[in-house]
């Protein structure tokens, strides 16, 4: 499997039922790789308390993405527009069920690079606590 260094920026927002927000960004290096007709990349993302990693992978087939991440923080989420995806929350504190309603998902990749742009609702134990809007660029990494 040939893998090959990118960069990963992500930004966004996620807006609480109260109306407060609260802004994320960041940007780090991780890898790429295209097996089976979909789109991998991993890199290492911090955790909830900030201090503790969380190993993370995207994966895309071009018409919806899942978000690995395991670690700190274990889950596995899935996006597809329309479609109310459920999901466990680990972290070593509490267990959380998760609802997601994808409402939106851009997905532009090509050969390893691009953009992709996700909005969706998230609710907890059936109780909604936010809607999220996520950004992520990916470009190749300077060697």
């Amino acid at each position: 499997m040939n893998m090959e260094k990118v960069r990963v920026v992500t930004s966004g927002y996620q807006k609480g039922p109260d109306g407060s927000m609260e802004m994320v960004n960041h940007q780090v290096e991780g890898q790429y790789y295209f097996r089976n007709g979909k789109h991998y990349y991993k890199y290492n993302d911090r955790g909830v308390d900030k201090a503790s990693e969380v190993s993370t992978t995207l994966k895309t087939d071009g018409r919806e993405l899942f978000i690995f991440r395991h670690g700190a923080v274990d889950t596995e989420m899935r996006f597809a527009v329309g479609t109310k995806t459920r999901t466990v929350y680990r972290t070593a504190f509490s267990v959380m069920e998760m609802e997601i309603d994808t409402k939106r998902l851009l997905l532009n990749i090509d050969d390893g690079t691009g953009h992709v742009e996700l909005c969706y609702d998230m609710s907890i134990n059936g109780a909604l606590v936010g809607e999220y809007k996520l950004q992520i660029e990916i470009t190749r990494a300077e060697e």
